[in-house]
């Protein structure tokens, strides 16, 4: 809209680029936050502190914790300061669920994903002036980015 694009096709074409793209963005934010060093990532991780409703407690919590991993969740998520052992408790309980391997899947998945829509939104996007190099630029700096 801003750059003047009026063909609806185009828009639609771009949006559902951005929003994958914006999805996949906010999920690896997460897991840098719990994963990354603050030499990475420019920042002491505080989500696990702050009861952030991320991709790493989402997926634990609702999709494969079993009841008494969940109330640990329960009685430590958002209620434990940075580098206490509940937090490391907690980091290990997503490392155990299997959330390092689950989480390189998802970044694959979303990477092929948007890839994928060159072939159904690239030309859509050429007719009206918007090249796909855009997105594809804006993939690769984020694509399995570590900070």
């Amino acid at each position: 809209v801003y750059a003047g694009i009026t063909d609806k096709a185009a828009y639609d074409a771009a949006r559902d680029i951005l929003v994958t793209m914006g999805v996949y963005f906010q999920a690896q934010d997460d897991y840098l936050d719990c994963y990354g060093t603050p030499e990475q990532i420019g920042k002491v991780g505080t989500d696990i502190q702050d009861k952030k409703c991320g991709w790493l407690f989402t997926k634990a919590y609702h999709e494969l914790c079993n009841d008494e991993q969940r109330k640990f969740l329960d009685q430590h998520y958002g209620k434990c300061k940075v580098g206490t052992k509940e937090e490391e408790k907690i980091k290990e309980l997503y490392t155990e669920l299997g959330l390092k391997d689950m989480y390189a899947k998802y970044e694959q998945n979303s990477y092929d994903k948007i890839m994928k829509l060159k072939d159904t939104t690239g030309k859509k996007l050429e007719d009206a002036g918007v090249p796909w190099e855009v997105f594809e630029k804006f993939l690769k700096k984020v694509y399995k980015r570590s900070k």
